[in-house]
């Protein structure tokens, strides 16, 4: 009697959980991040920075002083994207590109004085960002225990 119930059960229960990886595998924002051929790599030795824009920026601080800003940073010729923190001080902080459809990022924690920007910066790995894709720049800071934190517009 005990043994005609358990097979009963794992009639009903057995089908269910092996189709459940699959039904998973099946929902949508499972996906794994698409991989393009310029994702991951540094837009300078790339030859992507010489036609670079910053196409959307949002500054980072509070609203009666600013640290800095991050900066969403576009190259026409290599539809690529990617993040570039500035910060007037020399403290902890870190940039983010996202790419939306995705969520392939890339982040930047080791900033170094820029003497051309005259500010502490660092810039992330591209993403690529051809419409009909678009990503967005983040930044954090910290500075006197306020942490900071700052996102730009998706292009």
């Amino acid at each position: 009697m005990i043994q005609k119930h358990v097979k009963r059960y794992l009639g009903k229960v057995l089908p269910a959980v092996l189709t459940a990886p699959v039904l998973v595998a099946l929902l949508p924002g499972s996906a794994q991040a698409a991989t393009y051929s310029m994702d991951g790599k540094n837009p300078v030795s790339a030859g992507c920075s010489g036609d670079a824009t910053t196409v959307k920026r949002a500054l980072i601080g509070t609203s009666s002083w600013t640290l800095g800003a991050i900066e969403l940073r576009y190259s026409v010729k290599c539809h690529t994207a990617w993040a570039r923190i500035s910060l007037s001080e020399d403290v902890w902080g870190k940039a983010q590109i996202m790419r939306n459809s995705d969520g392939k990022s890339y982040n930047c924690t080791k900033l170094s004085y820029s003497s051309s920007l005259g500010t502490y910066t660092c810039y992330t790995a591209m993403v690529y960002d051809k419409d009909p894709l678009s990503a967005y720049a983040e930044g954090w800071s910290q500075y006197d225990n306020v942490s900071l934190h700052s996102k730009t517009p998706s292009y």
